[in-house]
This record gives structure tokens, sequence and C-alpha cells, in this order.
């Protein structure tokens, strides 16, 4: 049997954690899968999904290395379970992401940008999908040409999210020219489609 290996080192949360269940998603044996990681937290974060999912991991430690080992549970723990996916409650069926700002909370610019990347990162992975990211404010910066994020953004188009960005907000940066992802739209669109969705989520 081939053991798979997934490689999650210098991956940043929660992406070491996406990766390890697509791995079991994909597996098509009981063979052992691997999952490297080189920080503490995304190994605390697997082992628990593995453990609340009813699977044992055997963790190894090389200095700042972590080695999970595990099998896949072929039996009802095979789900994701509730902490993969999130399913919409109360008969809603869609959700709208809106972000004021090119850094995720209100710590050091720092972590907020790392904590952006990973924001992006997972509505890359995760299931249902937001029906519109939308970007207002100092937000709008993050598909400008040159930002980090602006392939994200593409990925999250391709993937049929609807990037919707605030045209006064692009215009007060002067940042018209440097934007080549999402659409520019204005303030009475992004509320007509936060009011119509079943959930917005403002992180």
């Amino acid at each position: 049997m081939h053991s798979p290996i997934v490689d999650a080192r210098g991956q940043v949360c929660p992406m070491p954690l996406i990766l390890t269940k697509q791995a079991i998603k994909d597996a098509t044996d009981d063979a052992p899968i691997t999952v490297l990681v080189d920080n503490e937290t995304s190994c605390k974060n697997i082992e628990r999904f593995l453990r609340d999912n009813g699977m044992t991991a055997q963790t190894t430690r090389d200095g700042s290395r972590f080695s999970i080992r595990f099998t896949r549970d072929v039996g009802e723990h095979t789900s994701p379970g509730p902490s993969a996916e999130w399913a919409p409650t109360g008969g809603q069926t869609s959700y709208v992401v809106s972000l004021a700002s090119d850094t995720v909370g209100r710590g050091p610019p720092e972590l907020g940008a790392i904590l952006t990347k990973g924001l992006l990162e997972t509505l890359k992975a995760v299931s249902p999908a937001p029906s519109h990211l939308v970007l207002y404010s100092s937000g709008v910066l993050l598909a400008v040409d040159g930002s980090p994020h602006a392939d994200a953004l593409r990925t999250l188009e391709q993937r049929g999210i609807q990037v919707l960005i605030c045209g006064t907000c692009v215009d007060y940066y002067g940042k018209k020219a440097e934007i080549h992802v999402g659409s520019i739209s204005n303030m009475l669109t992004i509320l007509e489609v936060q009011a119509a969705a079943g959930k917005v989520i403002a992180p």
C-alpha cells in the first residue's frame, strides 16, 4: 500500500488542517497517512481534529518539526464532521464574507496580514463557499496589483465566489487603474447582496 505524505511545512494555519482533510478524502486504502508540519499550533489542531473524528495519531517531534502519523478511519468518522464544514441553519443557503480592512483583527499589522492570508486560503477550500466576498474601506487594497493576496482573490473568482469592491473606496485611494481582479461595485449593490444573504461574516 502507498503511504501518503502530506508536507505542510511552511504553511500557515489553517492550511495544514485543510491539507490533512483532503488527504483523508483522497485516500483509497487504509495505508497510514503522515503529515509534516513545522509549528506546534498546527500540530495540535490536526491532533484534535483526528481525535474528534475517532482517529489516533502518533506524533514525533524533532525540534520545531512534527510528524503526525495516523490511519484513516473508514467507518462513520470518515466524514470530516462539523469542524470541517459549516452547515447553514434555519434554511439559510448562502453567506457573504465582508472585509473592511486589508488586515484581519485589531492586533499588530504583521499578525493581521498573517490572518488575512489564512482567511483567504480557507475560503479557497471551505464548503459551502460564500456567494460573495465584499471588500470596502482599506479592504480594497487586497485587490490592487502587487498585493500578495491578488492571486488568492483570482482563485476565489475561479471557484465561483464573486468579489465585489467598493468603488468609492477605490477612488479614495486612487487605485482604480491598479485593480484587475473582482468587480468594482457600489454601496447599493453591496447592501443588496448582504441583505439577500443568509449570513454576513465580518472577521
